[in-house]
C-alpha cells in the first residue's frame, strides 16, 4: 500500500533501463491506483509498445479500461493475452474477460467466459462466486446454487457476500429454510456487513 515509494522505485528502474516493458506496466499499476488516468494510460501503453506480446500489460490494462467502463477496448485486450501462444495465466483472464462482460449487460457472454475459466481451474473461488452471480442475474437459480454452495462448502473462503449470494438464491428458488440457515451465518460471523443489513431488511433485489 506504499504507493509513493513504489513509484520512486519504478522511476529509478525506468531511469537505469527505460526498455523494461515490466517497470512501465507496475508503473500503470501504481498510477490507477493513485487515480491519475493519463499517467496510467500512458504507461500501459508504453509497455505494450516495448513488448507487444507482454501478456500480463494486457491483463493489467485491460481491467484497467473495464473499470474505466471502456469495455470493448479492455475485451479485445483480453483477447489479445489469451491469444498468445504458451500464455501462462488464461483463468485469471477469463475470469477477468467474463467479469468484464458481467459489468457491460453482456451475462451470456460473461457465463461462457466465466464456464471457460471454470473448466481451467474448477477450484478457484473467485470465478465460482462471480459465474453463481451471472447465472443468478439470468435468473438459473438452480445452477447459480450449485457453484456458490460450491464456495460456502470451504470454510476459509466463505465471506458475507458469499453467503449473501446463497440467501438471494434460496430465496428466488422459494426456499425459506435455505434463506434462514444463511441468514444465521451472516448473523453470527457478519453482524456489521453490508450484506447482513440488507438481509435483516429483506432487501433481496439490491
Amino acid at each position: 500500500g506504499q504507493m509513493t515509494v513504489a513509484l520512486d522505485q519504478v522511476k529509478l528502474a525506468i531511469a537505469a533501463d527505460p526498455t523494461v516493458s515490466e517497470a512501465f506496466n507496475l508503473r500503470g499499476l501504481i498510477y490507477a491506483e493513485l487515480g491519475d488516468d493519463g499517467l496510467a494510460e500512458e504507461s500501459f501503453r508504453r509497455a505494450l509498445q516495448l513488448n507487444p506480446r507482454d501478456g500480463d500489460s494486457m491483463q493489467n490494462f485491460g481491467y484497467y479500461l473495464c473499470q474505466k467502463k471502456r469495455y470493448p477496448e479492455s475485451i479485445a485486450l483480453f483477447d489479445q493475452a489469451l491469444a498468445l501462444p504458451r500464455y501462462q495465466q488464461p483463468a485469471r483472464t477469463w475470469l477477468t474477460k467474463g467479469v468484464c462482460q458481467a459489468f457491460a449487460g453482456q451475462l451470456s457472454d460473461s457465463e461462457a467466459s466465466l464456464l471457460r475459466a471454470y473448466e481451467i481451474d474448477p477450484a478457484n473461488p473467485s470465478i465460482l462466486v462471480n459465474l453463481s452471480e451471472v447465472l443468478f442475474r439470468s435468473g438459473e437459480f438452480e445452477r447459480a446454487r450449485f457453484y456458490i454452495r460450491r464456495v460456502n462448502a470451504v470454510p476459509a473462503v466463505v465471506s458475507a457476500q458469499t453467503l449473501w449470494l446463497a440467501a438471494r438464491i434460496e430465496n428466488r428458488l422459494g426456499n425459506r429454510s435455505g434463506v434462514q440457515e444463511f441468514g444465521d451465518q451472516l448473523r453470527q460471523r457478519f453482524p456489521e456487513s453490508r450484506e447482513f443489513v440488507a438481509f435483516a431488511k429483506g432487501n433481496f433485489d439490491e
